[in-house]
């Protein structure tokens, strides 16, 4: 039975795997989004609870944006425009196509991330488009 003994031990063998391993740390954190280089300061979207209706509502300028439905794909999100307030993992997207005083999305940075379509208060032509995401009737 062979023992380890630091007399056996050379720092000379493994100083090439360690330079290889420290590369390919490097080049998978500057790759994967862990160092972020966005910094651009957008507008804050303010949340409030509407404990009546049971959801959470986003405002921007006086504008009061509620939850409308969740899509997987990132077809509709169009350029970020804002962020929401204490919550630096949730960054808000224009609706590609429409206004963003009617329509916005928020993505929320998780694991697998969702987009929420949020629909301002007071908009009553659903676009044809976007009735397929209808989950929720405020």
């Amino acid at each position: 039975m062979k023992h380890f003994s630091c007399n056996n031990f050379s720092i000379r063998a493994i100083f090439p795997k360690l330079i290889l391993l420290l590369v390919a740390v490097i080049a998978i954190i500057s790759t994967s989004g862990c160092i972020q280089d966005d910094k651009t300061e957008y507008p804050l979207y303010a949340v409030s609870e509407n404990d009546e209706l049971g959801c959470v509502e986003l405002i921007y300028n006086g504008i009061v944006f509620r939850p409308y439905g969740v899509f997987i794909n990132n077809s509709l999100k169009g350029k970020q425009i804002g962020v929401r307030e204490d919550s630096p993992q949730s960054k808000i997207y224009e609706v590609k196509g429409y206004d963003s005083n009617e329509w916005i999305v928020e993505y929320l940075e998780v694991i697998m991330g969702s987009n929420m379509v949020l629909k301002a208060v007071g908009v009553t032509e659903i676009p044809a488009e976007l009735e397929e995401y209808k989950q929720y009737d405020y």
